[in-house]
Order: structure tokens, then sequence, then C-alpha cells
């Protein structure tokens, strides 16, 4: 493989000596940041949006907990963000997924600079990222993953920092970022080994020694210290907690986060264990073909043999970053694929951005190769920069209609007519698409306190029939997709998108 050390050269003085983030050469980052935030702000979901995404919100503004593993950070910086006077809570906190989207991107880019990627390979591969399916659509409502890629590649910008100048107290901002990343999200135990491996590669035994191990520690438990937020809001009996079950007589246990179980119980994800490497061989090997088929759909195919000639050309030219890269890619994309829940397809967006970043690596040495055959001011190199951004501008094209929440208001709608419907003091069960929504407008908007709405999965099916059985001699009921056994023993109606439960 080919790699020209003039193009290098070139890139590394044409950064020196200017002032980020005010000096106007560096518009490529200005660009890699405000084009996407600009797409995303048009198809910005208006206002709270279902599942994972309405408990975030709630949890966020109310000042409550969430269910494993916790997202300390999350719930931190939504707090915060939900107090921003503009549109509902709900358009605030999916705001802020928009701006970590693009942070991720201008951080992306970041990365490119310092590997010597010119601003046309840097925004045709960050183009194809910005606009991939799953990324584009995250960045549009309340969730954690925009901010966990976010911190992902404020990490990898960090490692290489140190690399070009090694300092203690640079490393430990390395490893303090990654500590409070895991506070948004613990699938950054997933970084662990490729950033340690990088780190003994570049600094050796330096790293091991106590005048490096001492700020690496300090910088780790302070990142860490962003976990005691969980037992300390315990303490405070938050309206709204999902950590915790309903028993057969409605009454909330939540788990005691001030006690080392309970905590742990949260913070480690007991609750999906079963989940985890939930595949037999052969359906992982069906998984990993979705995968691979979920990655071709991401960068529209155009961006696969790029990234893989990006990973060959990296692994000859600078092998700790290439080894950084391919774990951090291998453990995301291996864990994921053999994770054994419906909506995991919006959970690899770090293994596109480390496949974003191949890409940038093999855009470049495709324009080497032009350049070094043709001259650098050749048609046929102005030929391929222009069909690599038009490639990001079609999947921007392309993705635009499916992925656009701007008119979705099916969240709020539906929750605003199950209060109209349901009768006063009345109890309602329901799953994800139903009782997140309607607690939202409940605790964070004021509407229907008298309602006690009861997530399904908060309760066992042996509890939810023996509470109906008793609450619906005593007050109205309603449910959404009644169980068959109810079937059997109640009368039912239909009630707009949920049911009325009678005595028999």
């Amino acid at each position: 493989m080919v790699s020209s050390n003039l193009s290098q050269q070139h890139f590394a003085r044409q950064e020196k000596g200017r002032v980020w983030p005010l000096d106007l050469a560096y518009w490529p980052s200005w660009a890699a940041f405000l084009l996407p935030l600009f797409l995303y702000g048009l198809t910005l979901a208006p206002t709270i949006y279902n599942l994972d995404s309405a408990e975030l919100t709630t949890a966020a503004a109310t000042g409550g907990l969430i269910r494993a593993t916790g997202y300390p950070l999350y719930l931190i910086l939504g707090g915060l963000w939900s107090h921003l006077p503009v549109g509902d809570v709900g358009f605030r906190l999916n705001l802020m997924s928009a701006l970590a989207g693009a942070f991720t991107l201008l951080l992306s880019e970041r990365i490119l600079c310092h590997l010597n990627i010119s601003a046309w390979a840097r925004l045709a591969a960050l183009g194809l990222l910005a606009t991939a399916p799953y990324f584009w659509t995250l960045s549009l409502i309340a969730e954690v993953y925009t901010l966990h890629t976010a911190l992902m590649a404020g990490v990898i910008l960090v490692l290489l920092a140190w690399r070009e100048k090694p300092t203690p107290w640079r490393l430990a901002l390395a490893v303090g970022l990654m500590a409070v990343s895991l506070g948004n999200h613990l699938a950054t135990v997933l970084l662990v080994p490729g950033a340690v491996l990088f780190m003994l590669m570049v600094g050796g035994k330096e790293v091991l020694r106590p005048r490096t191990l001492i700020p690496l520690s300090l910088a780790l438990l302070l990142g860490l210290s962003l976990y005691l937020y969980l037992p300390w809001r315990y303490g405070t009996n938050p309206t709204f907690n999902y950590a915790g079950t309903y028993d057969a007589e409605g009454v909330f246990h939540p788990v005691n986060l001030q006690t080392f179980s309970g905590f742990w119980w949260l913070v480690s994800g007991k609750a999906f264990a079963t989940q985890m490497g939930g595949y037999t061989l052969t359906e992982f090997g069906y998984e990993l073909g979705q995968f691979g088929q979920q990655l071709w759909r991401a960068f529209l195919g155009v961006g696969i043999g790029p990234a893989m000639l990006g990973m060959l050309v990296l692994a000859r030219r600078d092998k700790p970053v290439a080894l950084l890269f391919t774990l951090l890619f291998a453990a995301n994309a291996f864990f994921y694929v053999n994770y054994r829940v419906i909506d995991k397809n919006t959970m690899f967006l770090p293994t596109y951005l480390v496949w974003a970043l191949w890409l940038g690596v093999g855009y470049q040495a495709i324009l080497d190769w032009v350049a070094a055959a043709d001259g650098s001011s050749s048609r046929s190199l102005w030929l391929w920069r222009g069909a690599m951004l038009v490639a990001a501008v079609a999947a921007a094209v392309v993705t635009y209609p499916q992925v656009s929440q701007a008119d979705d208001w099916s969240t709020r709608e539906r929750s605003e007519d199950i209060l109209a419907l349901v009768e006063p003091n009345a109890l309602l069960l329901g799953w994800w698409d139903v009782v997140p929504g309607v607690q939202y407008l409940q605790l964070v908007e004021g509407q229907r306190p008298d309602v006690l709405a009861i997530n399904r999965f908060l309760i066992s099916g042996d509890d939810m029939v023996q509470l109906i059985n008793q609450a619906v001699h005593e007050r109205p009921v309603y449910i959404n997709n009644p169980p068959v056994e109810l079937l059997k023993t109640m009368r039912v109606a239909p009630v707009g998108p949920i049911y009325r439960l009678f005595p028999p």
C-alpha cells in the first residue's frame, strides 16, 4: 500500500500555528459540525418521542431514575438541558441528541486531521456517517447513543494528542474522559481493550510508572464519581423511578441504591444479563450477516470498499492506531451482534464511527494514488474528490425522507388521547409504547395526576393479573394488549388505543 509522505508533511504544516477554532482555515471542522446540525434541526422530532426516549426524557426532567444501567451522566446533563427556553421538554432533550451527533462529527473530523487526512476525504467520509440512517435517526430523539459516540470520539482524539505530546496528565485526561463516558453508557467498557493496548504500545513501561499511574487513578476515580448521583437521587424518593418493581397490590418497591447489592444490580445491567451472549453459534452467524447488511446500508454501499482499503493502509502506516480502531470496532460489533434484544440495530453507532475513520483513510489513499499518477492539479483528481462528496450528498437525499421526524407528534397525541379517555382515578397498565408518554404528560407537564400508570416491564405477569382482579372492583382499569387469561375472565371493551376491563 502507498501513502504519500509529501501529503502527510503538507497537512502537518497546514495545521501548524493555527488557533482553533478562530482560524478560518478550520472551515472543514465548522462544516463537519454545522452542516449535520442543520440537517438534524430540519428533521428533529418536535416533541416527546416514544419508548426509551420518553423514559429518558421524563427521568432527566424530573430528577428521576431509570432502569439499568442507570445512565447518571445523561440524567445530569439532560436535567440541566431540560431548562433550555425553547420548545417543550421533549423537544429540548431531542435537541441535545442532535448537538451530540454534530459534536461526534466535529471530533471525528479532528481525529482524521491528526491522521493527516485531507479536507476532501474527511468531509466525504463523515458525510456518509452523518447521513447513515441509524446515526441520523438517533440524532433526532432523546437517546444516549450520540452522546456515547461523541465521548468515544473524544477519547480517541485525546489519545492521539497524548501520543503527539506524551505527558501523564494528558493520558489522565483520556482515562478520565473514558470514566465519564461510563456514566453515560456502560458499553464504554468495550473501548478499554483497544485503549489500553494503544497506551502500552505508545508509552511502554512509562505508562506503568507511579508518576503516570497516580494521575490516571485520580482521573478514573473523578470520572466514576458521577455514579454517586444515583444513590443520592434514590435518597430523595423521586416521583419517577424505573429501578424497582410493582407488587400485586400496585405498590412500587424501589431497589435500594444506597446498598452495594442494589447499586451493583442497577449499574452492572444484571437485569439484562440473559440477553448478553444470547445466540447459538448458528444464530450468531445469521446475526453477523444482518450486521453486515446494516453496515452496507449505512454507508450506501460505496463506503465499504474504501473503508476496507483504509484498514489495510492504516495497518501498514500506523500500527498502534490500526489496532486501536480494530479492537474498538471488533469489541462493539461482537457484543451487539450477540445481544438478544429487538432494538439492537440502534446500538451499533460506535462501529459506524470507526468505519467512517477507516473510510477517511481509504479515501485519502485513493486521492494520493491519483495525485501521484496524474499530478496534484489533474482533472481525474478533482473528479475523484467530487465523486466522494456527491456520494455523501446522495446519501443525504436518499435518507432524508426515511428518517425525518419533523412532523411526528404521534406520541404526544396518543398519550393525550389516552388521558382524555380514561376515567378519574384510573389504573393504566401498558408497555413502552403507552406508559412512558403518559407519564411524561403527568410528571413533566402536570396532566391527570389522578391516573396511576404502571409500565408492565416493572410488574410480573402473575402479579399484574392479581392486581387487576382486585382493582377492577374498586377503580377503572385500562390495559393495552390484554393477556389471554384476562380475556377469559373479564369483559373487555376497546377505548381508543387501549382496553377497558370490567368485572365478569
